[in-house]
């Protein structure tokens, strides 16, 4: 029975391993490639050719005023008494880098609303591809000005860890960025061609993923494979509470389940498909209940329109957030959903993201983008969202609250089995066959009784080594729940101090942030199993 029902609610709630939203800002460049809406995650892909579509694409930055600026930095580092120009380029740089990120982000809009729009994808990669090379670019001119007599202008943007370039020349530098970028491009044209590949079975697209993934890695080694997170723990200590996941999470979350398949009302779960209601209109509402500055940017979003909320399934099913960076502002994209109970949980989820990219200054081009603080802004914000459940959901409420709950648990635990899975990848990687990658991937997403497989997870070789994030951030926003429960005022105060912590300058790291909120240490045996034995006590008051 308890399979049955871990299908029914990853049927209903969308598993963390099959879900592509809320993903890296950094992630490699989309490529065209034949598509089957049935087999690829559900997004409503069809490989359909180009439709008519009134959405305008945003005019792209040429790329040739980019090489013209590097130039005139490169120039500009070897004359002396010459800091102002310097200063000067470096600004101009940031400034041009953000024309192109903004143009990247109002691109990906477009296409993600137009998702089946196989011409429109194309030219969606020229802009992704503008962003990728112009930043190698400038980053290549800032390491040579970090060499140079006016280095003190530069050292903020490197660590002591930095690579310097090889390279000597801007043509060279340009190849450069050119052949990485082919390199991102071609490795994810090779991972899709596979997993859309009608011919093959199930497990053929497991191997051969599998042998895709330990070229991947070949240059990691297990203390590298974190650093480009910018993390504050190690692989080792993620395997090691791992067992504590497997001992106390994973039969905690099992019983949560029962509890909430026994109580859940599905009448009330399924009453509100057809709903258009705006759900940011519910969002605002609340915020403005919560506090002066969640009031002030929730009225900013729906005056100024910041989000696109699609209906029709040629939309991306999913949801995220991306920057405005010229005009220091931020954009929510909601994809096709098919009910409103869908689209409000969304709204809720990337309101927290929106909300705190107001209080990071940092410049688009420089952002490390820590997800494992990103996410707490995000997940916490739906949890201290809960307290108005009664309000929106009436008698279904209690049963909401567990959903929600289940959710982010869920995140915990199908976080912690990818995390583990690849990381135990890294380690053995020499000695591994793609056959063992794919028996060591079964034995870990084994433990959900569910049939996962390798190649369904994008993010394993899109991003290698990004998904344990997934578990970290959501052990630390379920440290609010009590508060929410008991003492909400307190969960608020938590709340926005972590929403004020920056994931992209790099200033803190994922347990610094933690300390300066007043969360706890959520990476030790005894905060798990003490979140273990409280989410025991609301799953039973929840769902009596």
């Amino acid at each position: 029975m308890r399979a049955v029902r871990l299908i029914a609610f990853a049927a209903a709630a969308v598993l963390t391993v099959t879900s592509i939203s809320c993903s890296d800002n950094n992630r490699p460049p989309r490529i065209s490639r034949y598509r089957d809406k049935i087999k690829e995650f559900k997004i409503g892909q069809t490989g359909i050719e180009s439709t008519d579509t009134t959405d305008q694409l945003p005019d792209r930055i040429d790329l040739k005023n980019v090489e013209d600026n590097v130039q005139k930095l490169l120039d500009d580092i070897i004359k002396t008494d010459n800091e102002e120009a310097v200063k000067a380029d470096i600004d101009t740089l940031f400034a041009i880098y953000d024309q192109i990120y903004e143009a990247r982000t109002n691109a990906e809009f477009v296409f993600y609303r137009n998702y089946t729009d196989k011409h429109i994808e194309d030219l969606y990669n020229e802009y992704y591809h503008d962003a990728s090379v112009s930043a190698d670019l400038i980053t290549y001119s800032f390491s040579r000005g970090n060499d140079s007599d006016y280095s003190y202008l530069f050292d903020e943007y490197f660590s002591d860890d930095s690579e310097e370039h090889s390279v000597r020349n801007l043509s060279a530098a340009l190849a450069e960025a050119e052949s990485s970028f082919l390199e991102i491009a071609e490795t994810k044209s090779e991972y899709y061609n596979v997993i859309n590949d009608v011919s093959l079975s199930e497990e053929e697209k497991d191997l051969r993923c599998a042998k895709l993934l330990l070229e991947l890695v070949e240059d990691y080694t297990p203390e590298s494979f974190y650093t480009q997170y910018d993390r504050d723990y190690t692989g080792e200590e993620i395997i090691e509470l791992g067992k504590t996941i497997n001992d106390k999470i994973i039969p905690t979350y099992q019983d949560m389940l029962d509890d909430y398949f026994d109580s859940v009302l599905w009448s009330d779960l399924f009453d509100d498909e057809d709903s258009e209601e705006d759900p940011f209109e519910t969002v605002r509402q609340y915020a403005q209940t919560l506090s002066p500055e969640l009031d002030k940017y929730s009225q900013k979003l729906m005056d100024e329109k910041l989000y696109s909320i699609c209906y029709n399934d040629d939309a991306y099913e999913g949801a995220f957030t991306d920057e405005l960076p010229t005009q220091d502002s931020a954009m929510i994209f909601i994809g096709y959903m098919d009910s409103y109970r869908s689209r409000l949980t969304a709204a809720i989820h990337e309101f927290g993201h929106f909300y705190a990219t107001f209080f990071d200054d940092t410049h688009a081009l420089i952002a490390k983008n820590n997800l494992d603080i990103a996410e707490i802004q995000s997940q916490g914000f739906e949890l201290l969202f809960m307290q108005f459940y009664d309000d929106i959901y009436g008698r279904s409420s209690d049963s909401m609250k567990l959903y929600r709950i289940l959710n982010i648990l869920d995140s915990v635990v199908s976080g912690f089995l990818v995390g583990e899975f690849e990381y135990s990848v890294i380690k053995d990687k020499d000695s591994l066959s793609p056959e063992e990658v794919v028996d060591k991937f079964n034995s870990y997403l084994g433990k959900l009784e569910i049939d996962y497989h390798l190649y369904e997870i994008p993010h394993i070789f899109e991003s290698p080594g990004y998904y344990i994030s997934y578990a970290t951030s959501a052990l630390a926003s379920l440290d609010l729940l009590d508060d929410v429960m008991n003492d909400p005022s307190r969960a608020l105060e938590k709340y926005e101090k972590i929403a004020r912590i920056s994931n992209n300058s790099g200033e803190y790291s994922f347990r610094a942030a933690l300390k300066e909120c007043g969360f706890d240490d959520v990476l030790n045996e005894e905060y798990i199993t003490s979140l273990a034995e409280n989410l025991r006590k609301y799953s039973k008051e929840l769902s009596k």
